[in-house]
């Protein structure tokens, strides 16, 4: 069976949401002809075969396991990459969810050029906070991953993506990578990624800003050792935005989107 996009989902402490996230792909408006299968990698070592919605034609659930607990979503997308049947690669986080038409449309343009992007939504209890993407009108480019510190999730041949780190905001270390070689990328239009905060959300942690900023210089002296000086210098940018943060957050007590969207 030819499979043509393998969906990837890291599962850890996701029995609240994983059902609604899995039926926002069954609820796509799509051509009968796609052949999809979705990979739910467990990385908490429960059993979710019970709550997930039954998947329609042409959709295949796979459950697979990582090597521990806890492994992060960095080791849990690469144990998902190494499993992955379909020539076209899509990522999907077991709380967020799709708009009704994202996955045709992100096929249609990963098919035309081996790389697309959507926009970005933030919800805070099914209220939009904001919506983020490219400055320039249908295109994602490397520097608007420096200027808009939200994560953008690709549909990519797995051709062109490499392992991420098993570290934080290796998404968004990936995304700057695959950005840093096409520059700039066609995004799709008037549907979108829905990221749903939640209360155990990482941006919500006590410390998230420190932490962040340790993942974003790790990248940053990695790139300039690697001489990937467009990777790196949008790293130094999202430092000093979460620095800006960092001074906003004592005044306001609000959450990281929030300043995103007010500033």
């Amino acid at each position: 069976m030819k499979i043509n996009v393998s969906i990837i989902i890291p599962v850890y402490k996701a029995i609240n949401t994983l059902k609604k996230t899995l039926n926002s792909i069954n609820n796509q408006k799509i051509n009968i002809d796609r052949k999809i299968e979705i990979l739910l990698v467990i990385d908490d070592g429960k059993n979710y075969k019970n709550i997930v919605p039954k998947m329609n034609a042409n959709m295949y659930l796979r459950f697979l396991k990582t090597d521990g607990i806890k492994t992060g979503p960095g080791n849990a997308r690469n144990v998902g990459l190494a499993k992955a049947r379909g020539k076209f690669i899509g990522f999907l986080d077991a709380d967020d969810e799709w708009s009704e038409n994202y996955l045709e449309k992100m096929y249609e343009l990963v098919k035309k050029n081996g790389l697309t992007f959507a926009p970005t939504r933030i919800y805070n209890n099914n209220n939009l906070i904001g919506e983020f993407k490219g400055k320039e009108k249908k295109y994602l480019s490397i520097e608007d991953i420096g200027e808009i510190p939200c994560s953008f999730h690709p549909f990519v041949n797995k051709n062109l993506i490499k392992q991420f780190e098993n570290y934080r905001s290796q998404d968004v270390y990936n995304t700057a990578i695959l950005l840093n070689k096409k520059n700039k990328v066609e995004m799709i239009q008037n549907d979108y990624y829905k990221l749903n905060l939640q209360k155990q959300s990482v941006t919500k942690e006590k410390g998230f800003s420190i932490k962040i900023d340790q993942a974003y210089k790790k990248y940053q002296v990695k790139s300039l050792k690697m001489k990937n000086l467009k990777v790196s210098k949008i790293f130094a940018l999202r430092r000093i935005k979460n620095k800006k943060y960092i001074e906003w957050a004592k005044k306001n007590k609000k959450s990281f989107y929030e300043y995103l969207s007010e500033e």
